[in-house]
């Protein structure tokens, strides 16, 4: 490969890359009345299972999870969803 053309791969590689950790920058908090820190996570799993990521940059995504499923996985069994930006 010319060094042109590896030089523009790899700038469009790290240009994708920030662009994934920017996607990131909001947490979302999911709350459910009476619901155990146990509970929570057992439903998160649950979740994370029938949500995952198909994005090609899963790798660098924290959740790896599809979010849309995933919160309507979780509005289903009780939660109420609050997203906050991160600083």
């Amino acid at each position: 490969m010319a060094p042109r053309r590896l030089l523009s791969a790899a700038l469009t590689a790290l240009t994708l890359c920030g662009l994934a950790a920017c996607a990131g920058s909001q947490e979302w908090i999911y709350d459910k009345p009476r619901a155990t820190p146990a509970q929570v996570d057992h439903d998160k799993r649950a979740c994370r299972k029938v949500a995952p990521s198909r994005s090609m940059f899963r790798t660098f995504e924290e959740d790896k999870v599809e979010r849309e499923a995933f919160n309507r996985c979780m509005q289903k069994l009780g939660y109420t969803i609050t997203v906050v930006p991160r600083p």
